[in-house]
């Protein structure tokens, strides 16, 4: 199989991006660009050069409408937090044009038949007042969150590819994490996602995926008003104050790009993508 360029990954998901735009547009469930393709739509007017991934997030409500109308077909699947998938997001994955070799459970189980490309969702969730109680949260769901990470690691079959010194760790990873219940973990996670309503909130952030503790403290009012704004040769949905996201999350100078050394693909840590059917 041919490997994607960095060119190739962005133009099918863009693609893909467009087809998640046109169904919330039709079934009006919000959404908008986030993290590094709401800045790359804000600095760049689409894709930051180097990035080869496209993330989204949605107000609970909608999020949820989403994972449960979002079809299957098209050349795409939804895979929603559950025993299958080891994450508490859900994932629009492309099954048309390319297929990934990864970790990730979905894939390994799947063989040829397994998805490439894929698209974050996010919920987007209501959280406690006090920051303080908000950040002790975030403790806990980072904490389930690592001990998840690393037992996804444990599942790769050994390999002759690997060294001795490498199959010994991974037999040691299968050890240590063969009763864990990764299907419990989510759970627990998506737990602490819903103790407080969206609908009621007066906070909120994005819960399941916490790197940055409770940076990531936002008032709801952000997430009620969205605007369309270019990417590429497309049209998609931000918040309309994006700059009060940007700036909480990569703070004031999140216009000036980071040093040449800071400037790499993500996927190139442990996914490769290829295309089906060259």
């Amino acid at each position: 199989m041919k490997e994607l360029t960095l060119k190739d990954m962005q133009q099918v998901l863009l693609g893909m991006m467009s087809k998640i735009h046109d169904f919330c547009v039709d079934n009006n469930i919000r959404y908008s660009l986030a993290y590094g393709s709401l800045l790359g739509a804000v600095r760049h007017k689409g894709f930051i050069p180097w990035d080869d991934d496209i993330d989204i997030f949605m107000p609970r409500p909608d999020y949820n409408r989403f994972i449960e109308s979002f079809p299957t077909g098209n050349g795409l699947t939804l895979i929603a937090p559950g025993k299958d998938s080891y994450i508490a997001i859900a994932r629009v994955c492309d099954t048309e044009k390319t297929v990934a070799k990864t970790v990730l459970p979905w894939h390994s189980k799947r063989g040829e038949n397994a998805p490439g490309l894929w698209i974050d969702v996010f919920p987007i969730d209501g959280v406690e007042d006090d920051r303080n109680a908000f950040r002790n949260k975030m403790l806990k769901v980072a904490q389930l969150r690592k001990k998840q990470l690393d037992a996804r690691r444990a599942l790769p079959k050994l390999s002759r590819d690997n060294t001795i010194k490498q199959n010994i760790k991974q037999i040691l990873r299968k050890i240590k994490y063969f009763n864990l219940d990764l299907a419990k973990i989510n759970r627990e996670i998506e737990n602490f996602c819903l103790k407080i309503p969206y609908e009621t909130c007066i906070h909120c952030s994005q819960v399941p995926c916490t790197e940055s503790l409770d940076r990531q403290f936002y008032e709801k009012a952000l997430f009620e008003e969205y605007i369309d704004i270019p990417f590429e040769n497309h049209q998609f949905k931000v918040l309309k104050d994006w700059d009060t996201a940007l700036t909480i999350v990569y703070g004031k100078n999140y216009m000036q790009p980071p040093p040449p050394k800071d400037r790499e693909q993500h996927s190139l840590d442990c996914n490769r993508f290829f295309w089906k059917n060259a």
